[in-house]
């Protein structure tokens, strides 16, 4: 079983666990918590893994549910692509860009004094800009005719995520989950009207009031 298949299946068994809200919590809770965090990305089908910043906000609305609203922007978001042309020379494409991530949607779990497990569920939007076309090979100069064209573009992340609490009024939270995109640019990778598996971790510190 693939690493990407391996994520989704605990999802969905973090999904599973979180539908027993009577499993009450042994500490009173904030309602609010505000983070930062730093989100790896790694794209479907891509060599490389993208590093972005951003932050989030969570409204606890239940005592096992919350909103859960995050941005984030990567500054590099690298897409390389190799082929070989018909004289058997190698053909590499580097696509430079820039990404821009907004989810809001509902984390559930249960959670005690040190320690929570949730999943979660955060339909949302991303956006690539175009920072530029690099290209080594003799067809580069046919290649650098077809420039991508970036459109805003649906997104679920769905995943699961482990919180420990250092003290009642912080927390440090990690998450793993899959970023699926249906794509509607004329971009790499090549596939419009087509959703990609993209494989997520973040890392974040946060204050609860």
């Amino acid at each position: 079983m693939s690493l990407r298949a391996l994520v989704v299946s605990a999802s969905f068994f973090v999904s599973a666990a979180i539908a027993t809200p009577a499993m009450a919590q042994s500490s009173p809770r904030q309602t609010l918590a505000v983070a930062g965090q730093t989100t790896l990305l790694r794209p479907s089908d891509a060599a490389t893994t993208s590093i972005g910043v951003g932050g989030r906000i969570t409204w606890d609305f239940l005592p096992w549910a919350s909103t859960d609203v995050e941005a984030a922007f990567f500054p590099r978001d690298t897409f390389e692509v190799h082929s070989r042309g018909l004289n058997g020379e190698t053909l590499r494409l580097a696509y430079h860009r820039r990404r821009s991530d907004v989810f809001a949607g509902v984390r559930a779990g249960v959670s005690g004094n040190r320690f929570g497990l949730f999943g979660k569920v955060r339909p949302g939007f991303t956006r690539l800009q175009d920072k530029g076309l690099q290209c080594v090979g003799s067809p580069c100069a046919l290649a650098l005719f077809l420039r991508p064209e970036y459109k805003t573009e649906f997104a679920l992340d769905l995943g699961g995520i482990v919180e420990f609490y250092p003290t009642r009024r912080t927390v440090a939270r990690f998450d793993l989950g899959d970023e699926m995109i249906r794509h509607a640019s004329f971009a790499v990778p090549p596939c419009p009207d087509c959703t990609t598996h993209n494989l997520t971790s973040r890392f974040g510190v946060g204050l609860k009031f």
